[in-house]
């Protein structure tokens, strides 16, 4: 299955350059992402996890629950900010 581009401004140039250079990478990250969910670890959590920042992989866990293959079941206040808490779904 192909990535699917769900930035905003998937239709300007930057944003096909910068696609192209990612869709190559994107895979790998929706399976590194995948084993990381656990239903208990916020989103920001797994990116610490993983060594990214989390605008690094928000994408994947968007474009995994599309996918339905994850689901969001709670959030976690971490700071002043909240994160989300993906579970698997079962296939």
């Amino acid at each position: 299955m192909e990535p699917i581009d769900y930035s905003r401004g998937r239709n300007s140039t930057n944003s096909k350059t910068a696609f192209k250079k990612v869709n190559e990478t994107i895979p790998k990250m929706w399976e590194r992402v995948l084993n990381e969910v656990d239903g208990k670890r916020s989103t920001i959590e797994i990116a610490n996890e993983l060594r990214v920042q989390i605008h690094v992989i928000s994408g994947r866990f968007s474009e995994l629950k599309a996918k339905h293959k994850i689901y969001q079941t709670s959030s976690k206040k971490i700071g002043s900010k909240h994160y989300a808490i993906y579970s698997k779904t079962i296939n």
